[in-house]
């Protein structure tokens, strides 16, 4: 066996026992959760620029 076969297993191994560590709810909430965190921190920075420019 190559040392690169041997890379590219361990790879698989790893992306596979991953892969089966997650369930589809954690992945949704995961996503909603950063979706939520990205909108509050966009718009909070909005709101302070507009706040701190008036002045």
């Amino acid at each position: 066996m190559k040392l690169s076969d041997m890379r590219l297993s361990a790879i698989g191994g790893t992306l596979c026992g991953i892969w089966a560590s997650f369930s589809i709810g954690d992945l949704l909430y995961g996503a909603c959760t950063a979706l939520i965190g990205t909108l509050v921190s966009f718009l909070l920075s909005r709101f302070l620029n507009r706040v701190f420019k008036r002045k």
